[in-house]
């Protein structure tokens, strides 16, 4: 069957043939929206997918032209240009009047959504600076290019954005998720950066569920990203969910993330013995999971931990649910490797809780010359604050004295520099001195010296 001219047409503007083009649009009876079976796609469609400047100003130069007309996917011939970064085709077809630049596809997706999601930042400077562009268009599920550019950690695709004063940063969808929100829950550190520099942001704003962005990061176990909130002080640090009442630190450690655990308990806001609705205490689930290493760090804290309060869910103290985890059978839903640690550390978890309630001051000191203890409540992970004064306390005021030799045993994974200053400044000077470490800032571990032992 001999090809006819529409077919013709078409091919010409997917390989991008000019010539043959200026030819076919001299005859009036060529159809240039012709739609073949076969095909998907009218030729504006190819030409503008496939970036053909020259070809796409032949065709909007045709009187009959259909420029807002859809493929059978529904795009449009500007959704296409800005779905694959042409930014010539971009700008010529958004100074035809013509043109719809915000029409979207069945889903409710949009040309400046595309272009987002797709990481073309100079596409999406384009639109922004054009007035007809609505920057907070949603889809269907009311997600907009500003919750897509944080979910894929499109950060200049983000900063653009939020340099127009028309976006809103808050904008959720129907779920109730902002782009702050997405960006934390996928640990983006850079993007949720530049958003808490944003002072439209709110960083407490809830899903539908009442879980807020710090939730879901101690949840996610993402240190990185809970430092940085935990240094914005607009942060609600013991928001719970609305579902049991479930503080961020409560869900760091039933997911026994130790790393995140340790930083909060460095912060003073935490409260570290808020319960849920059941009664069941962040010790209580760290010791039901099986996660020693978090129990240690909790008992190790020198916070005020209440190891007596029961839980409703199996009226049980801490040590009595961890105890009892080492002959419970492993649950319908629980993985094996849930069950073995439960099963084995369980117990762990409740001798460590009964020897810290017979003497609370040996147990925490004890704790604390583990080495792996050590490294989190001395080393690389708090920023470090010395205060060379007349008692050594740490973070809740309980006294510890430490004589030279412990002193330096504790301190010898400091950087050299930093140890030679301190060193110099705790022998050589009586004032009182602060001396801080930037690899974690927001966070600080307090130590008061005033005796040192000869």
């Amino acid at each position: 069957m001999a090809e006819s001219k529409e077919q013709r047409l078409w091919q010409t503007c997917t390989d991008g043939d000019l010539e043959v083009v200026k030819k076919l649009a001299d005859d009036p009876a060529v159809d240039f929206n012709w739609v073949g079976e076969d095909r998907g796609d009218a030729p504006l469609h190819r030409a503008c997918r496939f970036g053909h400047l020259e070809i796409v100003k032949v065709l909007l130069a045709q009187e009959k032209i259909e420029v807002n007309k859809g493929n059978k996917g529904s795009a449009s011939s500007f959704f296409l240009a800005s779905q694959e970064g042409h930014k010539e085709v971009v700008s010529l077809l958004l100074s035809d009047p013509r043109v719809d630049p915000n029409k979207p596809q069945k889903d409710g997706g949009t040309s400046f959504f595309i272009a987002s999601q797709n990481g073309h930042s100079e596409v999406v400077s384009l639109l922004l600076a054009n007035p007809r562009i609505d920057p907070n268009k949603a889809d269907n599920e009311g997600t907009t290019l500003l919750f897509i550019a944080c979910q894929e950690n499109y950060w200049e695709v983000a900063a653009l954005m939020l340099a127009d004063p028309r976006a809103d940063p808050n904008q959720s969808t129907n779920d109730g998720a902002t782009p702050f929100f997405i960006a934390c829950q996928q640990g983006h550190k850079e993007v949720v950066s530049l958003l808490l520099a944003e002072q439209r942001t709110d960083p407490n704003r809830q899903n539908d569920i009442g879980v807020t962005p710090f939730f879901i990061v101690c949840e996610k176990g993402y240190k990185e990203v809970v430092s940085l909130l935990l240094a914005d002080p607009r942060i609600d640090s013991n928001k719970a969910d609305d579902d049991d009442e479930a503080t961020p630190f409560f869900i760091a450690c039933q997911e026994g993330h130790k790393e995140v655990v340790s930083l909060l308990l460095a912060d003073p806001r935490i409260d570290p013995n808020k319960p849920t609705n059941d009664q069941s205490t962040p010790l209580w689930q760290a010791s039901q999971n099986g996660h020693l290493v978090v129990v240690q760090h909790l008992l190790a804290s020198g916070r005020e931990i209440d190891t007596r309060r029961r839980s409703t869910f199996e009226n049980r103290t801490a040590a009595e649910q961890g105890r009892a985890m080492g002959t419970a059978e492993k649950g319908d839903d629980e993985t094996l490797e849930d069950f073995e640690r439960s099963r084995t550390n369980g117990p762990l978890c409740a001798d460590l809780i009964d020897e810290y309630e017979r003497d609370p001051v040996a147990t925490t000191h004890r704790l604390r010359r583990q080495p792996g203890l050590r490294d989190f409540f001395i080393g690389h992970l708090f920023a470090l604050v010395v205060f060379h004064s007349d008692s050594f306390t740490v973070i809740n005021e309980r006294t510890a004295h430490f004589d030279t030799k412990r002193f330096f045993k504790i301190t010898s994974r400091l950087p050299l520099d930093l140890l030679m200053l301190l060193c110099n400044r705790i022998f050589g000077s009586p004032r009182d001195i602060i001396l801080s470490r930037d690899s974690e800032p927001g966070f600080q571990l307090l130590a008061r010296t005033t005796t040192w032992d000869q």
